[in-house]
């Protein structure tokens, strides 16, 4: 089930009962969803905070507040690709919001919080990899994504290294 509520989509709704049709680019979705993920699998790899993102159709970037992190393009571009054909399969959950309060470092953003006052929290479960509260689009199996290269790693300030991914 699908569900994407707005309060401007709540006043236009047809009424109930009403057909409706949905016209969804699944190669394109795809793409997003293997980048999302593999977004994941770069954050659990560098051992720092994410400060923002941009997850697109064939490049995306994570930011991070590394500190004294030292970040090989070649090293990263190899664990990702060997996360990848591991194979592992996701698995979601949903968890209250006091298990948040009482884990705060599972929320690894600096800048986004998970959305707070619906009761539960959906968190996504990559077995060995990472754990973290997400409501974005994902893969099933790691084994969907495509080969990935980390193209360029750029400074963005004293602590601050915005690490970009393509398709290879």
């Amino acid at each position: 089930e699908i569900q994407h509520i707005t309060k401007a989509a709540l006043e236009a709704l047809p009424p109930i009962g009403t057909t409706v049709t949905l016209e969804l680019d699944w190669a394109r979705r795809h793409k997003h969803m293997q980048m999302h993920t593999a977004m994941h699998l770069l954050g659990a790899l560098i051992d720092a905070p994410v400060t923002g993102g941009q997850v697109g159709v064939d490049k995306s970037r994570l930011d991070f507040d590394i500190g004294d992190l030292q970040l090989d393009k070649g090293a990263l571009t190899e664990q990702l690709n060997h996360m990848i054909v591991s194979g592992t399969d996701l698995r979601f959950e949903w968890v209250a919001e006091a298990v948040l309060d009482a884990q705060p470092d599972l929320v690894r953003t600096m800048s986004v919080a998970p959305p707070r006052g619906a009761g539960d929290i959906r968190m996504v479960r990559i077995p060995g990899i990472d754990y973290q509260p997400c409501g974005g689009t994902h893969v099933q199996s790691l084994s969907e994504i495509s080969p990935l290269i980390v193209s360029k790693i750029e400074n963005k300030g004293r602590q601050n290294r915005r690490v970009h991914l393509v398709f290879a």
